[in-house]
């Protein structure tokens, strides 16, 4: 009797379990017969594109997962584009300054491989509120010397003259591009130059990001033994190499400008042009001009006679507000003033007057190893970008972070620190990558 009764439970459970299997099996082909979900809208095609065109990058990633027709349309050229110009003119009321540096500021640890990894960090520049962070991660080496352009439409490059690493990256979308080498970088690689070289060579090693009809690279450059070339048009004093996105290649201009450029400034960009410092000629410092739509150098007619007679250590050259600003730093007072180039570039306008040693600053208040107010230091502040409130975000080339500066009250605030951080600039999230 115990016997039958403990077939009966076993029978029973054996039918559970092949019931149990059959249900898994039947739900299996359910869902391998179902098509794709499509997301239901009952609005039409381009009244769902107005209301994605206000959408921010990150929640347009998220929409591309719900439909083919949602993917097709953000993912196309044109509707990138539409984006691009709803953000330029969205940043004007809610702009953003981000960080670039070598590492991710929130891990204690090294990374691996520190000479490919990249963090974007970015902030409110008003509040200073952390608003995103992406690390990318390069296939090639930058070797140890990173330059990193301005920003153009969301887009930076990235290079590295010693090495032949050449990206263009887009890290609101992780989106990257790698370039061909430009001949500088070959021929600096054939040169082989030692440690020492390095130190004592005074090229320019900073190049410019611009967009005309198309997007390009300009890396104007001293021409010197390292970077000799037979095949260049123009063996002059300078060299300027432009990289074609549309042809994948970089190309020689056979005009270039006959003044050395001052090695150790970044070039600025502003009014359709972009801007160099040169090297002294019997005392006096002149702008290069580069007109990024007619590919032709000129020198600028106008100079402040300040910046003109100045050692070019105590000059600095940025854009504010879309416009070519120049800051000269008084050795002897420390006291640095701002000037704005009128769009006509017929008139200068002064803007800020910086009275750094009056501010109460110290090391450990910025945490940086760095002193804002050091009167032994002649090199200028940079100005990032202006706030509502008439504060002025500053950086400094051996700075480690951005602090602010308020005129009125004639003191400074920390805005971040990083270590290794190596550009701060203006910045807003874009689609564009169909470069």
């Amino acid at each position: 009797m115990e016997e039958e009764e403990n077939r009966v439970v076993i029978a029973s459970s054996t039918q559970r379990k092949r019931k149990r299997r059959k249900i898994r099996r039947r739900r299996s082909r359910r869902r391998r017969n179902e098509k794709p979900m499509i997301a239901p809208s009952s609005l039409p095609n381009d009244v769902v594109e107005e209301i994605f065109l206000r959408f921010p990058v990150k929640a347009l990633f998220r929409l591309k997962t719900l439909s083919k027709q949602w993917r097709s349309t953000i993912e196309s050229q044109s509707f990138e584009e539409r984006h691009l110009r709803i953000a330029e003119q969205f940043r004007v009321g809610h702009p953003r300054v981000i960080v670039i540096t070598e590492k991710d500021p929130l891990k204690l640890m090294p990374l691996a491989r520190p000479d490919t990894d990249i963090g974007f960090r970015s902030f409110c520049l008003e509040s200073g509120s952390h608003l995103s962070f992406t690390l990318l991660n390069f296939p090639q080496s930058f070797v140890h010397y990173i330059y990193v352009s301005g920003c153009c439409d969301g887009l930076f490059c990235i290079h590295s003259p010693k090495s032949q690493a050449v990206y263009v990256v887009n890290p609101a979308t992780r989106w990257l591009r790698q370039l061909p080498p430009a001949r500088f970088q070959i021929l600096m690689h054939k040169f082989n130059p030692t440690y020492r070289d390095w130190i004592d060579m005074e090229s320019v090693f900073h190049l410019a990001f611009v967009k005309a009809s198309d997007y390009k690279l300009v890396w104007l450059y001293n021409s010197d033994k390292y970077n000799a070339d037979a095949s260049s048009p123009n063996e002059g004093v300078t060299k300027c190499e432009v990289f074609d996105f549309r042809a994948n290649a970089w190309r020689y201009l056979a005009c270039t400008p006959s003044y050395r450029i001052y090695h150790d400034q970044i070039p600025a960009c502003a009014n359709g042009s972009i801007y160099w410092f040169t090297e002294p000629y019997n005392d006096k410092i002149e702008v290069v001009a580069f007109d990024i739509h007619t590919e032709s150098f000129r020198l600028l007619p106008k100079i402040k006679p300040a910046i003109a007679g100045s050692d070019p250590r105590h000059i600095d050259m940025s854009t504010l507000d879309n416009g070519l600003c120049m800051s000269k730093r008084e050795p002897d007072t420390l006291v640095q003033e701002i000037w704005r180039l009128k769009s006509s570039e017929d008139l200068w306008e002064k803007i800020y007057t910086i009275d750094l040693l009056s501010c109460s600053s110290s090391r450990t208040q910025f945490r940086d190893e760095f002193d804002w107010s050091r009167k032994d230091l002649v090199d200028p502040s940079t100005p990032v970008a202006v706030c509502k409130n008439k504060k002025m975000l500053l950086s400094h080339r051996y700075s480690r972070g951005l602090v602010k500066y308020d005129p009125l009250t004639k003191s400074l605030t920390s805005f971040y620190q990083h270590p290794l951080s190596k550009r701060k600039v203006l910045y807003f999230q874009s689609l564009i990558s169909h470069i």
